[in-house]
């Protein structure tokens, strides 16, 4: 089943300059997170600069400059359980992963197979939203997405 067609735009709303900029992945070693995302992901690295007691950069995926990955590092008091399974990570509030699109799901996952990346699971279905997905992890278990639009979809 495709997805449906997007809602009428609301261009009157208070919120209509509302567009994804960046999601902020908290992480304890600064260095060793701009590592893994500039070598594993190929991120580029935007801008960086201190706060507080914390070291903070925009990352930017290869080929996008208008999404950024925040990286807040510093102590984290209180880390996210590991969660190993798609399913059991549900079961958690708050923070569950973000997403990434891509145009081949199998040749993502294959990539970060090649790069020691931590897979959680294979990649997978869900003809209810039209898409292909994959699911990996950064070293301190922050849950990544990848989606593929099915062929035939709509939006």
């Amino acid at each position: 089943m495709p997805m449906p067609a997007h809602p009428p735009k609301n261009p009157t709303s208070p919120f209509a300059s509302f567009s994804g900029h960046h999601v902020g992945i908290r992480v304890p070693d600064y260095e060793a997170a701009k590592t893994w995302y500039t070598q594993k992901l190929d991120f580029r690295i935007l801008h960086e600069w201190p706060y507080g007691d914390m070291k903070l950069a925009y990352l930017c995926p290869p080929d996008d400059d208008d999404f950024h990955l925040e990286l807040l590092a510093g102590p984290v008091p209180f880390p996210n359980d590991i969660v190993d399974d798609l399913g059991v990570s549900l079961q958690h509030g708050g923070y569950q992963h973000v997403c990434f699109r891509v145009d081949d799901v199998e040749a993502a996952h294959a990539e970060l197979t090649a790069r020691g990346v931590d897979l959680i699971g294979q990649p997978f279905d869900i003809e209810d939203i039209s898409r292909r997905l994959a699911f990996f992890r950064d070293p301190w278990d922050n849950m990544i997405e990848l989606s593929q639009k099915l062929p035939g979809a709509g939006s």
